[in-house]
């Protein structure tokens, strides 16, 4: 949890890096689930990268919304995994 400008007081912001390695532009989604103490699964948000060049990465910082943790509350989040990543040839 931390304090942040973008996400408010006591957010849990995740800090994320999305790179392509494939050989041409592309965009990038990943999942990610929120899970509690027991690891129980608390919710799920995604991020995108879209026309993410090849080689190329993005940064940045997400947070889950209170509707996006319907089994519990954003301060019952004790660890974050990534459950999905798809990445569609860009045009």
């Amino acid at each position: 949890m931390e304090d942040d400008p973008v996400w408010g007081p006591h957010a849990y912001v995740v800090h994320y890096t999305v790179t392509n390695h494939g050989a041409g532009a592309a965009d990038c989604f990943a999942q990610l689930e929120f899970l509690d103490a027991d690891g129980d699964h608390l919710g799920n948000t995604g991020i995108t990268a879209d026309k993410l060049g090849a080689g190329k990465s993005k940064t940045g910082d997400a947070a889950p919304l209170d509707v996006e943790i319907p089994n519990g509350k954003i301060a019952d989040i004790r660890s974050v995994r990534v459950t999905e990543v798809d990445r569609t040839p860009s045009s």
